[in-house]
């Protein structure tokens, strides 16, 4: 199936688009239409979407697929095909639920210490108090230096997984 491209006024009949594995007539060259600039500042638009404009207010339609777009948590969390990641949004409340959880365990600790030197009622209980509070203070440095290295190597690899996965032809510069 081939199609004709009509003359404009005045103008003889130059070429026609054929498809392809058909060869256009020798008098015929095949054409291609360039896009015409119809816009202000002569912006082309991009697979039939108009520019945005000041003047124009956005359909509700359009407005609606921003809005899909632009998944939200809950949207992250329950899709079960894992195209989108929630990585770097839980990672700050991670953080902040696993220093309260060090936080805890280091009073526990320095607790558990000072009621186990009381009960030695001698010399020793304070050398296990220092002890234990060394622990404790080395024990919490150490579990918040793990903790902030797991959280930045999950973001970093989703970064990473984020980057290299195949985009959108939307997303791709023009």
């Amino acid at each position: 199936m081939s199609a004709r491209i009509p003359p404009a006024d005045g103008e003889q009949a130059t070429g026609a688009v054929t498809t392809p594995g058909n060869t256009p007539p020798s008098d015929q060259v095949a054409v291609a239409e360039a896009p015409t600039a119809q816009y202000p500042s002569e912006q082309i638009p991009i697979e039939g979407i108009a520019p945005p404009s000041a003047d124009r207010p956005r359909p509700p339609a359009e407005v609606l697929a921003d809005r899909l777009e632009n998944d939200g948590f809950f949207a992250k969390l329950f899709d079960f095909t894992f195209t989108k990641y929630v990585t770097r949004t839980l990672a700050g409340p991670v953080y902040v639920v696993g220093l309260l959880l060090i936080a805890l365990s280091a009073v526990f600790g320095l607790i558990t210490s000072m009621s186990t030197a009381i009960a030695t009622h001698s010399f020793w209980g304070v050398l296990l108090f220092l002890f234990g509070l060394l622990l404790t203070v080395v024990g919490a440095l150490l579990s918040i230096l793990l903790l902030r290295v797991v959280i930045e190597m999950f973001v970093a690899i989703v970064s990473i997984a984020e980057n290299t996965r195949p985009r959108k032809k939307k997303d791709l510069p023009q």
